[in-house]
């Protein structure tokens, strides 16, 4: 019978190997362009673009579990914003590495923060993007000073410990931040009066709110899987149901304005709109929309969310959350892909000719796996070896001691 603690580096071979292919693989598509893969000119947004969009809400967690914690005062959810705010972190490393890859010029990073496109909604989730991104660095550094190789530098103890001190000012700015762009990459869609499907005042509102439950269903699923590995309890029973129970009840909330944006066109007719949204209910995206996205990832996900804490039942909270993660990723997923059903309009009733069906190429989901790969590389070894659900000391001197 293999040993957990051989299972554990047997699981990191594995993602260095997936991230090794993954590279080689980014290599290929850097060096002969986007011709190896499937996006084309009527269909430049692909899976790359929905790894983005579910990184940054899966992160998601990171707001809204620390703004409970600090701005609502319930301290006995302070380890768990700790690995949120990690989670956070990663997530959002996750996005930029797959906006690399889509935009396909890293070496114009830079350019969104020198020339300032001020009307533009991409322009202002890049701003966002980088100032919280900056903000989780400062929240997740404490942790990473905790780790006992860092005990030979006092100042940086010093530094560390006045860091935590400012968490709750932190937690502000990363709550309107996270506000702020999480929305407007919903926006960004619903500005694009081109894609009919998307055009829609509503795309912010749905994509902060889904955004917000599944970031924290996925903080918990994360950690019950820790605590698997550890054998132990290192958050107290209570809180994970707690928050299970939060995130249940907001994805009810999403799910009633979901249902109701989504079918209430049927009551009219939108040129563009109205056939795309035949398609999500009724046509190709049917079983993947009412099976994953509103029933399984739904209905049936908050349900078990909001049902563990009454039955104390950690596999139902366990299944809950996982079944909510992937109702969020299929509804990015139908976002970005619900826009290729239908001819891009350019003005109205300048219309131009619809294009084939995009699938994404073989080099796009090695690239995708070597992203995850990173991510869970880096994840796996913060839990193995940094103190992430451990309560913050008083003092540098308990933390230590």
């Amino acid at each position: 019978m293999i040993r957990r603690g051989n299972l554990f580096w047997m699981w990191i071979a594995l993602l260095v190997v997936v991230i090794a292919v993954g590279l080689f693989t980014a290599f290929m598509i850097f060096s002969q362009g986007l011709g190896i893969t499937n996006m084309r000119d009527d269909a430049p947004w692909g899976v790359w673009i929905v790894l983005d969009l579910s990184c940054i809400g899966l992160g998601a967690g990171a707001f809204t579990i620390s703004a409970i914690t600090y701005l609502l005062g319930r301290e006995q959810y302070q380890s768990l914003a700790r690995v949120a705010v990690f989670v956070g972190l990663l997530g959002y490393s996750g996005a930029l590495m797959a906006l690399i890859m889509d935009i396909g010029r890293p070496d114009r990073f830079w350019h969104g923060w020198v020339y300032w496109n001020n009307h533009s909604m991409l322009w202002e989730v890049t701003m966002c993007i980088t100032l919280y991104f900056s903000v989780l660095t400062l929240e997740v550094f404490p942790l990473v000073v905790e780790h006992p190789f860092f005990n030979r530098w006092g100042w940086l103890q010093r530094f560390a410990h006045r860091i935590h001190h400012f968490a709750p000012i932190l937690a502000i700015i990363g709550l309107c931040l996270s506000l702020l762009h999480q929305s407007s990459l919903g926006a960004t869609y619903g500005v694009v009066i081109g894609r009919s499907a998307l055009w829609r005042s509503t795309m912010p509102l749905l994509f902060i709110v889904s955004a917000a439950a599944v970031g924290m269903a996925f903080t918990v699923h994360l950690t019950l899987i820790v605590q698997w590995f550890k054998r132990k309890e290192i958050v107290p029973s209570h809180v994970l149901f707690e928050i299970g129970q939060i995130a249940g009840g907001v994805l009810l909330f999403y799910l009633y304005m979901r249902f109701w944006d989504t079918t209430a066109g049927t009551y009219g007719y939108v040129p563009g709109r109205s056939e795309a949204e035949n398609v999500l209910i009724n046509g190709e995206f049917a079983v993947t929309f009412w099976a994953w996205e509103m029933i399984l990832g739904g209905v049936v996900a908050a349900a078990l969310l909001i049902r563990a804490r009454m039955v104390q039942s950690v596999t139902a909270l366990l299944v809950g959350s996982g079944l909510a993660m992937a109702g969020l990723v299929v509804n990015r997923w139908h976002t970005t892909m619900l826009a290729f059903t239908q001819p891009l309009s350019e003005n109205p009733p300048v219309t131009l000719p619809l294009g084939d069906p995009y699938t994404p190429a073989l080099t796009e989901w090695l690239t995708v796996l070597g992203v995850l790969g990173i991510l869970a590389l880096i994840f796996s070894l913060g839990m193995r070896f940094l103190p992430a659900y451990n309560p913050v000391s008083s003092t540098p001197e308990e933390a230590h001691a």
